[in-house]
């Protein structure tokens, strides 16, 4: 970030000490009467879900119990996720993208996380997906109404969602997708976590491994890859959280989903917690003075799940 033409407060400056190094955007003059940043959460229905699971409690996403960790004088949570867009039908829908990105103001935050959703490429206007990778490839899908979409990659609509909020002074971490709950062991056929039938006897539960990021990974190594190009951190919420699963036992973790994607309200806490682990991690981390009492009991993640990325 460059200083020189602002004009902050004591304050913000204080505030926002850790930003420059961390390489979170570009930030332009900001007002102490602006009130406090805002947390813009952007993503799936991992981050925002509604509607009830199989045990008929609700389903939540982690945007929802973020909140918790911050405090509201000093940041505000603003959880704009929507369940089943992928990162071009979120760029495109005028409720999303174009509804979220004039609510931008300088010193805000974007946590910008898609990739479960993007499978492609799309070949009518109907498939949610976006093409795969981050290249320049287009594709032209005709509506119904007569006109064409140009549809582009997974990596154009992250770097240009990523760009238009640093031009509004936003800071903005790419979250690789979280880990689902889906799991494998040399011994068992699992459906999702669940084994399609009886255990033989040499199964043992230390082999079970969970997911690693959809597409076999390819999501998560995009997502670490356009962080490099652009010079955004990246939180690698996919391993943070798979190292955590399997830690935990896959029947423990499956008690926290309703399938393979979604949480109940104590998954998404965990969920919630390792984001802000992670957050905490980022060197000089600006996150760090916005945090709740229970933000702070948080523990940093490893260093080995955040890149910084500054610019050169």
């Amino acid at each position: 970030m460059h200083f020189s033409r602002l004009r902050l407060l004591p304050v913000l400056k204080t505030l926002l000490a850790g930003a420059s190094l961390l390489g979170l955007g570009r930030l332009a003059a900001a007002d102490a009467s602006a009130g406090p940043p805002t947390i813009f959460v952007m993503g799936d229905s991992t981050a925002h879900n509604t509607g009830k699971g199989r045990s008929g409690e609700p389903m939540v996403g982690w945007g929802t119990p973020l909140a918790d960790y911050f405090d509201p004088a000093k940041a505000v949570v603003s959880n704009v996720a929507h369940a089943g867009t992928s990162s071009r039908t979120y760029y495109n829908n005028p409720a999303d993208w174009p509804h979220a990105l004039p609510l931008i103001k300088p010193g805000d935050f974007v946590l910008l996380v898609f990739g479960i959703n993007d499978g492609g490429p799309p070949r009518t206007e109907k498939d949610r997906g976006s093409i795969p990778g981050l290249g320049d490839e287009t594709v032209e899908l005709k509506r119904a109404d007569g006109t064409t979409e140009t549809a582009h990659t997974y990596g154009w609509y992250m770097s240009t969602m990523a760009n238009a909020a640093r031009d509004k002074g936003a800071r903005v971490v790419l979250l690789t997708v979280t880990a689902r709950n889906i799991w494998t062991n040399p011994k068992v056929q699992f459906r999702d976590a669940t084994p399609s039938g009886p255990l033989p006897a040499d199964y043992d539960p230390k082999d079970d491994r969970i997911e690693r990021g959809t597409a076999g990974g390819k999501y998560t190594q995009w997502t670490k890859d356009l962080g490099v190009k652009l010079h955004l951190p990246v939180l690698d919420l996919t391993n943070l959280c798979a190292d955590k699963y399997e830690k935990m036992g896959r029947e423990t973790v499956n008690a926290l989903y309703t399938d393979h994607n979604h949480t109940y309200l104590p998954g998404a806490d965990i969920v919630a917690a390792s984001i802000v682990s992670g957050l905490k991690a980022f060197k000089d981390s600006p996150f760090l003075p916005l945090l709740s009492d229970k933000g702070r009991a948080v523990e940093p993640a490893a260093a080995k799940y955040v890149s910084d990325n500054p610019a050169p």
